[in-house]
Parts: structure tokens; sequence; C-alpha cells
């Protein structure tokens, strides 16, 4: 049988009531001996590495690489975000992008945050800079201190050994030892790796805020070597807020499962699942814009402005004439004429009335963004 995946350490506290709670400790992963592979987590591994390598060839050659990579990556800053937070969906945050109603500045940070941890290592220091630019909304030269002081699962103190975070002098080492795997274990799977290290750092949570959100961003940091193109485009955040239940309840129960082996399933689904349908996406993605070019084909003497203008659509499928003036070096005027001109050739579409107070619809853009559904399987321990 494998070792458990880690220890509950006693705490007594002082005062007349001393009470005792514990606290959990994952076993180093350096140890070895973590997991056993067998028929289906070799099936899951084959077909997640597939995938990848399908999508990698796709956005290689996609003509609109760099709008479809920017939408995923707005999507997975959404949706980790919806996992732990009340949040706005994902329709809701390209609405208020592209028209300024609504504060997403927590998932603008995020954006941030994620594109700087690709230029970083998993270390501690990296991970404090990258939780401080989610949470301070600044640079990374205002890290977040690990937290020195214990926290409880739900604020709740109790005698039962229910899961509460590794104790804070037992954090830095736990991190050191993350950081001792990654450099020194060469033979195991870079996504088995992945999933280890991501249970592994949620379960030192290690800040005081933000250890889900940063423990994500991990994910993408440690895919690339074998996803170098497509690392931003695996929106693993949607599969798992689609299975919260699940992801929470495996995050808990791997602690006293007595081996690792449901969670590396789990997670390699998640991979395998989501790669695929971010390559159907792109795909579809790719066909409308297509469509849309097919459309205006046939329109004669189109303004060169009108390019322009359309750009700012394939990443944005709600605007207002002013956001586009905003970010594009056109006249209000101009842009009005551009829009009316892609709404006549059946693009977009019109809401709301007035001059400047009506909203530019992309409908055909949000339905190739559709959020697919995922398949769901039972894993052998």
């Amino acid at each position: 049988m494998l070792p458990y995946t880690g220890d509950y350490i006693e705490h007594i506290e002082p005062g007349k009531n001393s009470l005792k709670f514990y606290s959990f400790t994952p076993r180093p992963l350096m140890r070895g001996n973590i997991y056993q592979m067998d028929d289906e987590l070799a099936m899951l591994l084959i077909d997640a590495h597939r995938n990848i390598g399908f999508l990698e060839g796709l956005i290689k050659y996609a003509p609109n690489k760099e709008a479809f990579a920017e939408l995923m990556l707005l999507k997975e800053c959404t949706y980790s975000r919806m996992i732990d937070y009340d949040n706005p969906d994902f329709k809701e945050v390209l609405t208020s992008r592209g028209t300024g109603k609504g504060n997403i500045s927590p998932i603008i940070d995020l954006e941030a945050a994620y594109r700087a941890a690709l230029n970083m290592e998993i270390c501690a220091p990296d991970l404090s800079r990258i939780c401080g630019i989610t949470f301070y909304r600044e640079s990374e030269d205002n890290p977040m201190s690990v937290r020195d002081h214990q926290t409880f699962w739900l604020g709740a103190k109790t005698n039962l050994k229910g899961y509460n975070p590794t104790a804070p002098d037992a954090v830095p080492p736990a991190l050191a030892d993350i950081s001792a795997y990654l450099y020194n274990d060469q033979n195991t799977d870079p996504l088995i790796k992945a999933a280890l290290v991501h249970y592994q750092f949620e379960m030192i949570h290690p800040f005081e805020r933000y250890n889900g959100i940063v423990g994500r961003i991990i994910v993408p940091m440690m895919l690339s070597d074998i996803a170098r193109e497509a690392k931003l485009l695996i929106c693993l955040s949607e599969y798992l807020y689609h299975n919260k239940n699940e992801y929470f309840d495996l995050l808990r129960s791997t602690q006293y499962s007595g081996g690792y082996i449901r969670w590396i399933k789990f997670f390699l689904n998640a991979v395998r699942e989501t790669v695929k349908q971010t390559a159907k996406t792109l795909l579809q993605y790719e066909h409308l814009l297509e469509r849309d070019q097919k459309l205006l084909a046939p329109v004669e003497k189109l303004p060169p402005s009108i390019f322009l203008v359309y750009e700012c659509l394939k990443k944005n499928p709600s605007v207002s004439s002013t956001f586009v003036a905003a970010n594009i070096n056109l006249s209000f005027n101009t842009i009005s004429k551009d829009m009316h001109l892609l709404k006549e050739s059946g693009i977009i579409t019109q809401n709301g009335s007035g001059v400047r107070n009506h909203i530019w619809e992309y409908k055909s853009l949000y339905r190739a963004l559709e959020i697919q559904e995922y398949s769901h399987q039972e894993y052998s321990h």
C-alpha cells in the first residue's frame, strides 16, 4: 500500500481551555514512491498528450491565434475567480470589458499575474510575487508574504482531524521541497508533476488569500515544455469550475486516502477534456472569422478602417463605439460608419438607442466561444 500523502500535526493552544487542533503537512515529494502506474492512468496520460499535441499544431498555424489566446486567457482568469469567489461569468466579463460597465479589475490583475508567471520559477519568492500582483493590483515588486499564523478550514478550530493547512513554521520547508522536486526529478511525466505540485501547493496553503488562484496559475507554468504555444490556451479552471465539488472533495480526501492516484487521474482527465474543447473552440473561432471575411467580400470600396474595427471585435464581442475609439486611432464617426457597415453585412447587431449609448454585439462570436459540456468519469484507486 502506498504511504499516506501527509501527516497530522497536533497543536495545543495555550490558555485555560487548552484547545487541541491538528494541521496537515503533506509528505515531501522528494521521497518518491508517490503513485503506481496502471492501465487507466497510462491511457489518460496518452490521451492528454495526444490532445495537447493536436492543439499545439492547430495554434501554430492559426491565422488569428493572438486574438484567440487573449480570449482564452480572459476565460481562464474568469473561471479561476469563479471557483473561489462571487464573480461575473465569462459573458458578463466580456461585456464589461467592451463597454466599460461594471468592475472587472480583479480579472485584469489576474491576467497580469498569469503573464508575469510565465517568466518566473515555482519557488517561494516568485510565488509570493505572483500572489502580490493578484492581491495588490500592482507590480511584482510588492509580494505577498507567506503567512505567519495558523489558518483554519472554514475558520473553525475543532478537536477533529479535519483539514487545516500546514503550520506556519512548516510552510517554508514545504515550499522548498516543491522547488527541489521540480529541479531534481527528471523522470516523472510533466502532467503528473503538475498534478502533484498543484495538490501539494493547495494543501500547504502558504498565503492568507488567493491560494487556489495561485495554485491554478502554477499549472501553465509547468506545461511550458510540452505546450509551448498552447500553455495559456488551456482553460483548466473552466473544467474545475463545472466539476467544483469533485475538485474540492478530491483535494481534501487525498490526504487520507492512502495515495494520490485518484487525484492524478482526475487532473489528467481535466487536462484531456479541456484541451479537446479548446481545440474545438479554436476551429469554430477560425471558421467564423473566415465566414465573415466572405460576407464582407462583395461589399464595394470597403474602407481600410473597417478592418481595424473588426480586429477589435475579434477580441470583444460586445463593444460600444466609445470603447473602440479609445483602443484604436480612429474617430467616433468613422467607427460608427464601419459598425453600421458590419451590421448591414450581417456580422454584428445593435442594441440600445441613441448615438453614443448603444452596444454592438458580435453574437456569432459568443456562440463560437460557448461553454462546452465536459465528459465525466469515475476513477479507480
